[in-house]
């Protein structure tokens, strides 16, 4: 009995601290939402360079430097460059078709595609586009001029354009979800952490000055070095499309190796960028790495209460399952207050629930996105976090842990996605 009473305490507070986090979420969106962004009108227009690291992205890549293409902003101010990090298919022919400036290196991985582009790029800000990516015609106009002196990098909203399949209309909400999340960060003294790699633009001397390091979460590196140097990093609303896997075991292999890969920055820098104070190390760094002692505490708890909870009827059972892994399970709970026992863990998971879900609608909304599909992944989308995003965090811990144990750094140079 004690042991079932410390279980379901540990759970309690895991379920206050998720309540917590999220208020502070709503009052951070409340704010941004309150504030009027402060745009400037473009006197004039800055050559901006457009680099496109690629790699057997054969598929991707008319599309992508297509709508670099068609972005409103004045052809004789845009720089498009794409360099084919040694691809096998047709990856530089088809760009090179487009009349752009096109390089062609032995295949050494991204970063190494994105500092050889470095060198070639003129222009006053670099847009970082993933090959296949397809980014909103107004991008550049909305991000320029919202540049302020301390801003060093400015993020696109990410949608996805492969939303065809189950696991994607999932990932899709994911998205659109963290593009909520990250415009209510703006309203940080650093901004927010988590720039979406796949298109953001940056100042081009700082970023030629920092340069991309040899890690698969370049982005998120990059974006943690430069709020250490005094820069923020900021979301506007214009809109990226990306693709993004399309089988549930290429979605944990991506996964993995962000979330791991996001740990061994910890061994990188030794802790060093917790030491200054403000919101990166007081507010949006603990919160990355919270999610890896969640993850790890929450699997183990949350099998044992379904366990402990499960009917031993099929049909029952089987309408618990429902109930616990959709939003349904908490209008259920609502409704039998008036029949329960009203316990604390009961009472901070009937909040945690409906913070949550009211989040991603509130999101989905804003982005005009809200449809029967979205809608839909919204009601399960419980699943969705704690076996896709949950086990790939505990997943990768465990990687991270095997590789520092043996002192081994994982293979960064050759990942793309």
């Amino acid at each position: 009995m004690q042991v079932v009473q410390a279980i379901f305490s540990v759970n309690s507070f895991l379920l206050l601290s998720l309540v917590l986090i999220y208020i502070s979420w709503y009052i951070l969106l409340l704010i941004s939402f309150l504030r009027k962004e402060r745009k400037k009108k473009l006197k004039k227009y800055p050559l901006v360079s457009i680099l496109i690291p690629a790699f057997n992205e054969e598929k991707n890549i008319g599309k992508c430097i297509e709508s670099a293409s068609a972005l409103d902003y004045p052809k004789n101010k845009l720089e498009i460059i794409v360099v084919d990090d040694g691809s096998t298919d047709n990856t530089y022919r088809i760009a090179k078709k487009y009349g752009i400036k096109v390089y062609r290196i032995k295949h050494k991985g991204k970063f190494a595609a994105l500092n050889y582009g470095l060198e070639k790029c003129k222009g006053e800000y670099i847009l970082i586009l993933d090959a296949d990516t397809i980014i909103s015609k107004e991008f550049i106009k909305e991000a320029l001029s919202v540049f302020e002196k301390d801003v060093g990098a400015i993020s696109a909203s990410m949608n996805v354009w492969n939303d065809n399949k189950i696991i994607t209309i999932f990932q899709k909400v994911e998205y659109i979800f963290a593009s909520l999340f990250k415009k209510a960060l703006n309203t940080l003294d650093k901004g927010s952490l988590y720039v979406f790699g796949a298109a953001t633009i940056y100042r081009a001397g700082l970023l030629k000055t920092l340069k991309f390091k040899n890690v698969s979460t370049e982005d998120f590196d990059l974006a943690v070095r430069m709020q250490a140097k005094g820069y923020k990093t900021i979301q506007v609303d214009s809109v990226a499309y990306t693709r993004v896997p399309e089988s549930i075991k290429d979605l944990y292999k991506q996964r993995i190796r962000w979330y791991s890969h996001a740990l061994h920055l910890l061994k990188f820098y030794k802790f060093k960028f917790f030491k200054s104070f403000s919101s990166l190390s007081l507010y949006t760094l603990p919160l990355t790495y919270y999610w890896y002692i969640l993850a790890l505490l929450t699997i183990p708890i949350t099998f044992y209460q379904i366990y402990y909870w499960m009917p031993k009827n099929l049909i029952d059972a089987l309408f618990f399952l429902f109930r616990w892994f959709s939003f349904f399970g908490t209008i259920y709970n609502i409704y039998m207050l008036q029949f329960w026992q009203i316990n604390l863990n009961l009472i901070l998971g009937i909040f945690v629930s409906i913070l949550s879900f009211l989040f991603i609608l509130i999101a989905l909304v804003y982005y005009k996105q809200l449809n029967v599909k979205t809608f839909l992944a919204t009601f399960f989308m419980y699943p969705y976090f704690f076996f896709i995003v949950n086990f790939s965090l505990v997943l990768a811990l465990i990687v991270f842990i095997k590789n520092y144990l043996t002192n081994k750094l994982p293979h960064f140079g050759v990942l793309y996605q």
